[in-house]
This record gives structure tokens, C-alpha cells and sequence, in this order.
């Protein structure tokens, strides 16, 4: 295929791409699980996407292509979508998919990503910067090529060595990046980071130990490496030398990579550490995880992967997705006024008046408000892999397959029009009114309907899966666009029947002859104290006796008006 054509190919496909038109997608939780950990024998890897405003990503097919000899393979900004660079083509490139970053390809190599700390940042060429590659194009280009995820991982760092690298953003806090990555037989995580040039790269691999599960908060977690296992551990050739000319290693022992290269965790105490305890906690209660220590250069407060108390399903993964710290001391639906009087777990964050409270911060949750999607990209080993997705915020969302390694396109209700201030064809925006209206309104009462629905859906979405396993392969596309329509409308006819139930402060009922009752719940004790419901109104104490006084009385007065009246001695309807 000519070079100037593929390249029209990509440009054409970042027309549909949400993030590659919008500020920068970072703070996002991501999981690998390796074969061992999982009831399948599967390997899982993927993420929670927590960005900072947007109107949602589209999930993006790219098919197998074969290309010329001496074809270019342009490089594109991750912001602007403009070509900065290219790099020589391979003669045959795989199917694969990708949203804000690469997802799975034909061959069921996945991966997932969170943003990190790190001491060294780089900016892209497009911005005045030095460096080629982002996170975005490593992983597609990765999934463009391997098979493995040993492949991937060395891929990516010769390429960003070769090329340079930046992150999310410039800044140290977000400047460095971690990958999830697994192919059927064994899962990874990557670290990656600029080198001082600016034209180069930093990176570390560590493979997740079969039988266990690895989370990464937004921090690095690769610590001790020992370099001599050579099936566990990889390092670039330049990070031992970068860390002891800088003083971030002394040259002696094992080599700590966190130490040497992150600032630990970003934003405010236990941003990311929070996450980590209560992922672990969730798979391996048994561990007893102290949520007080805080993730540090120096600091792991955590093991780098955990055994989880059994063996992992999908589902599994989505709980911890969902996850709020309900039913822990950090639980963000608990009787407080953050919470408001409907116990939602919304914390709107980063306004310009938290600036002049520097030691304020609100638990930072899995499940956030402000989220583009969760995936969990399924590494089968015998059929095919699958792509489940879920839009927008995961505790709001319904997780289905988007696809499969063997399919041939996505449906329409995962792809978003940008141009639209809502696409109401997009499954994200569906979900997205879902929880707006739910954190609007009522949520203790709405997520037990919202639940209700991922009950109903989750187990008909799994009952697909397991049809796709013994189906021919060309099926697929059309097997999964049927369900995606399907749960497309059940998601909008979800958001409808919120509106009409939680309304106006009321729950709105209606029997099976259409009758219609409407109750009132009102404020709970504890919020009614906590606003100081008893002086919202100034008034003396007496006025307020005195009207309850005057209309007892004239309750009184009108019963024995009442008792006085004569009525009918019929039923019958009376005539004038």
C-alpha cells in the first residue's frame, strides 16, 4: 500500500477518534491478570479511562493491511492528530482496535494504561517539543505488529528509544506512563519515561508472576529488579546509567526502578495508594492491607502483584471497576454532606477555589464521575479474545463485548459524533445521561435501578460470549452489532424511566391500570441536621409554635363543622 494512502487511511480513522481531538486522557487505574489468576486460564488486561472532560471516545477497527516495499508509517501527535514523524513499514500489519489507547488485535495481544510521576518529561515535536512517540501510537504500532507481549515490550522501548517519548502532559506529575499488556499466555506491565535529551526514552518491564494480579494507580510500581531473570524483568540499556549520573541511584545492589525514576503518587496523599488497597482488597481480602501508608519514591506501601482468594472472572474485574469504597471508612456514599442528602459519590474536583485550601483533597475513587470508558480486553487462549466495554463511568455503565480478535468492525453505538453536542446514536452518551440524571436526582434510590439493568444485561452479554466461542468467525460482527443495538436502547430506555421515576424530589410510580402516585421523600434526618435545617428559615421560635397553634385550632374547628354536615342516606349520585 503507498505510504501517502495509508496515511490518508489514519487521518481518516482520528476523524472518529475521540481523544486524539481533545485535551489529554490521564488518571486512570489499570489491572493485568495473568493466566493463573483467572478462572479461564486467560489472561486479562485493560483499564478505567478518567479524563478531564469530553465528549467520549469511539472505539476505532483498523483491518489487516499489506504494504509496499519502502512504504513510511507516519507518526501523529496524540493531541492534534497531525503527522510529526514516520517511521519504515512493515510489509503486513495485523486488525486491531483502539480507543484513547490501543485495545487488542487479531492475534489477542491487548493492552491497558495509566498515567504516572516522573522525575524526566518530554514534550511532542508538535509543541515546540523533541520527542516522536506517545503512549497512543507505541501501543497502536505495537498491535500493528506483534503477536506477543514480549514483542510489544520491546518493540515499544526500542522505538521510543529511538524516537523519544512523551506522556500526558509535561508537567512531573503526569509526565510518566505505565502499560498493562498480555497476550494469551502471560501478562506485563511497562513503565516508560523521557531521557534527558529529551530524544530518547527510559523504560522498564516486569512480568505479572502467573497465579497473581497486578493494579497500577497512576504510579509506578515496577520496584526491585532482578535483572538476571531474564523471563521476568527487562531495563533499558540507558536507566542504570541515568540514575547514578543524576544521584537517584548509587550504583550498588539491586536496581529499584520506582526509586530511581517516580515521584511516587501525584495530586494529593493516597491518590493512588487508596486505589491500590482497595483493588488488592477486593481480590485478596484476606491480606488485611493497611489503607493508612501513603506510595512514595521510596515508598511501594504495596506488593507489585497479589494472589487473589480465587480464581478471577470478568466479572470480578468489573466490580472492582464499579468500586466507590462502599462499605469502607472511605466510602464516598456514606451519611456525610459531600455525599449530599442522596448519598451520590460525585465529588466535582480541581475548581480554582480548592487552590486556597492546600491541604484539602477528596478520596480519589476506581469508579470516577469524570470517565470516558472501562475495558477489559479477555486474552483467550483457545478462542477468540474479546473486548469488553463499558462507556463512560463504570458504576453507571453496562459492560457487553465490543469485539472480538475475529471480527471485522464495531458496532455504530460505540463509535461517538464529536460534531454533535449529544450523539443520542452513541451508547457513551446513553450511559452518560444515565449517570447525570442518577447523581441529579435520587442516587441511593437510582443505582439500585441502574444495577438492576447491568443485572439484567451483564448475564445476557456473557450468554454472547459463550455463543461466540463455538460460532464461525464471520458471525461475529453482526452477532455483536445486534447486541450493541440492543443494549443501546435499553441504556436510553433506562435513562427514561430515572427521568420519569426520580422527579421533581418525587418517586413517580405507576400501577398497571396507569395510575399514577407520587410520593414524597424529603430530606433525611441527618442532612436536615447537617444543613442546619432547624435556622434556615429566621424566624422566632414562637412564630413558628403560633402557626402551628392556629392551624390546630382551625383543624378543630373544621372537624366539628364537619360532624354537623348531613350527607346523602344513598349512594346514589346526588341531583340539583
Amino acid at each position: 500500500m503507498p505510504a501517502q494512502l495509508f496515511l490518508l487511511i489514519i487521518c481518516a480513522l482520528r476523524v472518529v477518534d475521540g481523544a486524539s481531538r481533545r485535551a489529554a486522557v490521564d488518571h486512570c487505574t489499570a489491572i493485568a491478570v495473568s493466566p493463573g489468576a483467572s478462572l479461564s486460564g486467560a489472561s486479562m488486561v485493560g483499564q478505567t479511562v478518567d479524563f478531564e472532560g469530553g465528549p467520549g471516545s469511539s472505539v476505532v477497527f483498523v483491518p489487516a493491511q499489506n504494504h509496499s516495499p519502502g512504504s513510511r508509517r507516519p507518526v501523529l501527535d496524540q493531541v492534534t492528530g497531525q503527522k510529526i514523524g514516520d517511521i519504515m513499514q512493515v510489509a503486513h500489519t495485523f486488525a486491531y482496535t483502539y480507543a484513547s489507547y490501543g485495545l487488542m488485535n487479531e492475534y489477542k495481544l491487548a493492552f491497558g494504561e495509566s498515567t504516572c510521576s516522573a522525575r524526566i518529561t518530554a514534550a511532542s515535536l508538535a509543541h515546540n517539543g523533541t520527542a516522536l512517540f506517545s503512549n497512543k501510537e507505541l501501543t497502536q504500532i505495537a498491535l500493528e505488529r506483534c503477536m506477543t507481549a514480549r514483542c510489544a515490550v520491546a518493540l515499544m522501548g526500542h522505538l521510543a528509544m529511538d524516537g523519544g517519548f512523551y506522556g500526558e502532559d509535561t508537567v512531573v506529575d503526569a509526565g510518566g506512563e505505565a502499560l498493562v499488556v498480555a497476550d494469551p499466555h502471560e501478562a506485563w506491565v511497562f513503565h516508560i519515561l523521557a531521557d534527558p535529551t529529551g530524544r530518547s526514552a527510559i523504560w522498564a518491564a516486569q512480568r505479572v508472576p502467573d497465579g497473581t494480579v497486578a493494579v497500577v494507580p497512576n504510579v509506578f510500581v515496577i520496584r526491585d529488579m532482578n535483572l538476571d531473570s531474564k523471563n521476568y524483568f527487562m531495563l533499558s540499556s540507558n536507566a542504570m546509567s541515568i540514575a547514578k549520573d543524576f544521584g537517584w541511584w548509587d550504583g550498588k545492589g539491586i536496581f529499584n526502578f520506582a526509586r530511581a525514576f517516580s515521584l511516587g503518587e501525584y495530586r494529593n496523599p493516597h491518590y493512588s495508594s487508596r486505589r491500590l488497597w482497595r483493588a488488592y482488597g477486593l481480590l485478596a481480602p484476606s491480606l488485611h492491607l493497611d489503607p493508612a501508608k501513603e506510595i512514595t519514591e521510596t515508598d511501594a506501601a504495596y506488593p507489585f502483584a497479589v494472589r487473589p482468594e480465587r480464581p478471577l472472572s470478568a466479572t470480578d474485574i468489573f466490580r472492582v471497576y464499579r468500586d466507590y469504597y462502599e462499605g469502607t471508612p472511605f466510602s464516598l456514599v456514606e451519611d456525610v454532606p459531600a455525599a449530599g442528602p442522596f448519598n451520590s459519590p460525585l465529588r466535582v474536583a480541581e475548581g480554582a477555589a480548592e487552590a486556597k485550601v492546600p491541604t484539602g483533597a477528596w478520596e480519589r475513587p476506581i469508579s470516577i464521575y469524570r470517565a470516558d470508558y472501562a475495558v477489559l480486553s479477555v486474552c483467550n487462549q483457545e478462542t477468540s479474545g474479546i473486548v469488553w466495554f463499558a462507556p463512560h463511568t463504570a458504576h453507571a455503565s453496562v459492560f457487553a463485548p465490543v469485539w472480538t480478535s475475529s471480527a471485522g468492525d464495531v458496532a455504530t453505538p460505540y463509535v461517538v459524533d464529536q460534531s454533535q453536542a449529544v450523539d443520542r446514536k452513541s451508547l457513551f452518551w446513553a450511559v452518560s445521561a444515565v449517570s447525570n440524571w442518577a447523581y441529579g436526582s435520587m442516587f441511593s434510590r437510582a443505582i439500585v435501578d441502574i444495577r438492576a439493568a447491568q443485572a439484567e444485561w451483564e448475564p445476557r452479554a456473557q450468554r454472547l460470549v459463550s455463543m461466540l466461542a463455538t460460532t464461525t468467525a464471520k458471525s461475529h460482527t453482526k452477532l455483536l452489532a445486534d447486541f450493541a443495538d440492543k443494549v443501546h436502547n435499553a441504556w436510553w430506555d433506562l435513562f427514561w424511566s430515572l427521568m420519569g421515576k426520580y422527579n421533581d424530589g418525587y418517586v413517580i410510580s405507576r400501577s398497571s391500570d396507569g395510575t399514577v402516585t407520587s410520593t414524597a421523600v424529603g430530606y433525611p434526618l441527618w442532612w436536615l441536621q447537617a444543613a442546619h435545617f432547624e435556622t434556615s428559615v429566621e424566624a422566632r421560635n414562637s412564630s413558628f409554635a403560633n402557626l402551628k397553634q392556629r392551624m390546630a385550632d382551625a383543624a378543630a374547628t373544621m372537624a366539628q363543622i364537619d360532624a354537623r354536615r348531613k350527607r346523602p342516606e344513598t349512594k346514589s349520585m346526588l341531583v340539583v
